[in-house]
């Protein structure tokens, strides 16, 4: 659904204690709150209660139904973080990159304001700017770049299957430039495989 209270603890600078001190809980029922509201079970009030510790407010809305909707960068930064959450990396590369290839090649089905609203991030931040990379590129020429679209460069080299020796080796040889500019090593075949 979405990882507001996280996001928004984050941007705060609020640890997980601090937040659970504020709330008066404990800091796995803080954990179960982020992990809840990911999953989309998460109460409203709960929801709200936490904002509201943290000064934030909700804004609910609805839109039309569109069917390009789960591609849009909010809903599959959601997604990628319930992949990662429950361990499937490469569940979470194929969301990506599936998105990313539904964007290029239908990019009038994407508002600037479907494409910029994002209220959330990756919560690895490595996965994070490998999403900033790709979604970046899969934005078409001429069409203005949303804000979180800029990729930092990671320290030091990462590898996101690096679990797998063959794969490891094979992102030495071939990851594309763009990525190896920013540490992340990922070939080429398995971008476009996902």
């Amino acid at each position: 659904m979405s990882d507001l209270i996280r996001s928004s603890r984050v941007s705060s600078g609020l640890t997980g204690a601090e937040l659970a001190e504020r709330l008066g809980v404990t800091v796995a029922a803080v954990s179960q709150m982020e992990q809840s509201e990911r999953r989309g079970t998460i109460r409203l009030d709960t929801l709200r209660r936490a904002l509201e510790a943290m000064g934030r407010d909700i804004r609910l809305d609805s839109v039309p139904t569109d069917p390009y909707a789960p591609f849009a960068p909010a809903n599959v930064t959601d997604e990628i973080n319930l992949a990662l959450d429950e361990g499937r990396p490469e569940f979470a590369l194929r969301v990506l990159t599936h998105a990313a290839s539904v964007i290029a090649e239908h990019p009038e089905r994407f508002s600037a304001e479907s494409l910029e609203w994002r209220p959330s991030e990756v919560g690895d931040h490595r996965w994070e700017q490998l999403f900033r990379a790709v979604m970046c590129d899969a934005i078409p020429a001429g069409r203005a770049r949303p804000d979180w679209a800029a990729p930092e460069r990671l320290p030091r080299a990462w590898y996101p299957f690096g679990q797998y020796s063959s794969l490891k080796e094979r992102a030495k040889r071939s990851t594309p430039e763009r990525l190896r500019a920013l540490n992340i090593m990922l070939d080429e075949r398995s971008l476009a495989r996902a």
